[in-house]
């Protein structure tokens, strides 16, 4: 636990935070990425059945996430435009909706196990490779999938595919060969072999200047020419495994890196000249050290390399020497992990098959005689004894082949409510002794499974229903439950809604969804009925926050911008500049913590930091100050921008590792939920060791 110094509107005082380091999430490997460069959407897929869309058009943040069926993995992704496929182990190959995150077709190209596919540059046609040695071509014209042709059977499973730019020619990579293929025929062109028979081809490229790179698996960088399938160089890049490839663009930088050792090595296209004759050769250029395990996938993103691996850890760093910035990117859970219980202090975690509940710990009190005054600069912090540690009370497990999308408990601790991707459980949490007692009989029906489960201090239970974009309302009596009344929010959120709160008086409720929609209700009797839409922004919605006293939200977008508006006045009131805090160009806010008792102080974190700012009274020349309008706020109307709207100061920032969630317990105690790195890693066997030079 710790203390932090804090303005105050007095002058002074201090905050007690307590430090939640004990939640840990099991590493979950990244299989596959794929960009769409037309939606500016990174799509992820990891070891567990799900698909992740990354929003990269400002700072990457995860929008969207899709649950895939269990035990389906995916093991390869690809875009055509705006469609995304995917290739799994059951032999599915799927196309899906990105706005509903559901299937939109599903076809079975050999009944095998699904390995590789790639799409052709035209977007007309997509190959996919299979178990047993077929390559299926399918055409996905006229917004649909159909059968095309069967190229004749090869030996081995094929484990990548790609098309050349002109879509005439296929490269695969199977054990000990690569073959050139006519996409016309399904005919073999060519046949490479590789310097041993038992040699795997994990990874491949075919360039515009018709050259194949590909990665096998005793860490050779092999270069052939696809004309006469002639051999241009041949490289050790690694000791083992070379997973993945990558390209830029301008197909002058070549990405590469795998297993032993899990190093990202750029090389750089480069002429070479020998008396009178000139070649091009991939020559050294830069190295990263950004992972501790191998290394699955790559891409290079206008001039950034994006890689995932055994870690879960999403990294982007650059492939320039100028540049040298990383950012990791830890494999949370979408939506709120930590919920409180304040009155009794107890904190839910969530996991994916699981929930804990602790007691957080409480601070050795101090005789009056004996405190100190506090006098310490803004932003000092001292570490606390705590009198009582952190006690773990229980845990409620749910099948592994189950997900838990959203948990709560409720203020007062008096109920916990979980719901999987099926099923929604209510509980009833009673003490001396603890113990949870699941409701089962006389539930409404309407108490589906919801992507958002909220309570109110009022005793009342808000779940919104993913499919339909309703929002039920119960009421909670002693072991019971009655249904109170529901409200289709879909005329206004068509999109899913990936943020909602409401207010601690239950009069307003504002919902945020994936399109960059931010819509307010107001409670008149029983009913919501409509307010507003905020204006439109360009930049994703990343955190939603409304004042527990005034009728105000402040919202944080992906480009940096924080704005609170007045939802009386329907004017902002305060509105700043993109990246306020310049460590949002790496990492987005993803959590807004208001003060009750000054309206002028705003909590922020991203997952590397926590920030207190303030509201601009009268701005001094040292302190790191935005200015209060800026004209790219939105596309909105701008006579919504009030004469008074003010910007906010940078008071000062606590670095943390992989911060996952910031609440309020009380008037001046905070709890931050993080994930330690080395917890993080924990389960993972022990990365690989590299010799250095001059190193014992």
């Amino acid at each position: 636990m710790t203390n932090i110094a804090k303005k105050e509107p007095q002058g002074g005082g201090k905050h007690q935070l307590h430090n939640v380091r004990f939640y840990t999430i099991k590493p979950r490997g990244i299989v596959s990425l794929a960009y769409s460069k037309s939606s500016k959407c990174l799509a992820l897929s990891r070891e567990t059945p799900v698909i992740e869309l990354w929003n990269l058009e400002h700072t990457p943040f995860l929008d969207r996430v899709i649950h895939l069926a269990p035990d389906c993995p995916v093991e390869s992704l690809a875009w055509a435009g705006n469609r995304l496929f995917s290739a799994d182990l059951t032999g599915k190959l799927i196309e899906w909706d990105v706005i509903n995150l559901k299937p939109r077709y599903e076809h079975s190209p050999t009944g095998n196990a699904l390995w590789s596919l790639d799409v052709n540059a035209a977007e007309t046609e997509i190959a996919v490779g299979s178990e047993e040695g077929h390559i299926n071509l399918l055409s996905i014209e006229n917004d649909e999938i159909t059968y095309k042709s069967l190229f004749n059977k090869q030996k081995g499973r094929v484990l990548c595919i790609k098309f050349d730019k002109t879509g005439t020619k296929l490269v695969t990579g199977t054990e000990g060969f690569v073959r050139i293929w006519n996409v016309l025929k399904g005919t073999t062109l060519h046949t490479m072999t590789l310097s041993e028979k038992d040699l795997i081809v994990w990874s491949l490229q075919f360039l515009s200047d018709n050259t194949i790179i590909a990665g096998d698996s005793a860490g050779f960088v092999t270069v052939w020419n696809a004309e006469n399938a002639t051999q241009i160089d041949c490289t050790r890049v690694l000791d083992k495994n070379v997973f993945a490839l990558a390209v830029n663009e301008k197909e002058d930088r070549l990405v590469c890196s795998g297993m032993q050792p899990p190093l990202i090595r750029i090389f750089s296209k480069t002429q070479i000249r020998r008396e009178e004759s000139t070649s091009e050769r991939w020559i050294k250029f830069l190295q990263r050290d950004a992972h501790k395990h191998y290394v699955k996938s790559l891409l290079v993103i206008d001039g950034q390399i994006f890689s995932g691996g055994l870690d879960g850890i999403l990294t982007i760093t650059s492939s320039e020497r100028t540049q040298a910035h990383l950012s990791q990117h830890a494999p949370f859970l979408k939506g709120s992990v930590a919920s409180l219980a304040i009155a009794e202090k107890l904190l839910l975690l969530r996991y994916p098959n699981s929930l804990h509940l602790w007691r957080l710990g409480s601070v050795v009190p101090q005789d009056e005689e004996k405190k100190k005054p506090w006098d310490q600069p803004i932003g000092a912090s001292e570490e606390l004894l705590l009198e009582q540690p952190p006690q773990k009370l229980l845990q409620l497990n749910v099948k592994e082949s189950n997900f838990i999308q959203a948990s709560a408990i409720s203020p007062d601790a008096n109920w916990i409510c979980y719901s999987t991707l099926k099923e929604l459980r209510l509980s009833r949490l009673k003490s001396n002794p603890l113990k949870v007692e699941r409701l089962v009989e006389d539930l409404p029906e309407e108490l589906q499974p919801a992507s958002h489960i909220i309570f109110t201090k009022q005793g009342r239970l808000a779940l919104l229903h993913p499919q339909s974009n309703r929002l039920s309302w119960f009421n909670l009596k002693e072991d019971r439950v009655i249904f109170q009344n529901s409200f289709d929010l879909s005329d206004h959120c068509k999109s899913t809604i990936s943020h909602l709160v409401i207010s601690s008086g239950g009069d307003y409720l504002v919902a945020g969804t994936s399109d960059q929609i931010i819509s307010v209700w107001k409670l008149h009797g029983k009913q919501y009925k409509h307010l507003l839409n905020l204006p439109r922004h360009r930049a994703g919605t990343t955190a939603l926050s409304l004042h527990e006293d005034h009728p105000r939200v402040v919202v944080a977008y992906a480009n940096g911008q924080l704005v609170e508006y007045d939802l009386v006045n329907r004017i902002f009131t305060c509105e700043t500049e993109e990246y306020l805090i310049p460590d949002t160009r790496h990492h987005s806010i993803s959590g807004i913590s208001l003060d009750p008792r000054n309206p002028d102080i705003f909590l922020v974190h991203t997952e590397t930091n926590l920030y207190v700012l303030e509201r601009n009274q009268h701005l001094e020349p040292k302190e790191h100050a935005v200015k209060g309008k800026t004209k790219k706020l939105s596309n909105g109307n701008r006579s919504s921008v009030g004469e008074n709207a003010k910007g906010l100061s940078l008071k000062t920032q606590l670095p943390r590792q992989h911060l996952v969630h910031v609440s309020r317990l009380s008037a001046n105690e905070l709890v931050n939920v993080s994930i330690s790195t080395n917890n993080l890693l924990a389960p993972l066997p022990p990365p690989f060791q590299r010799k250095k030079f001059a190193a014992s």
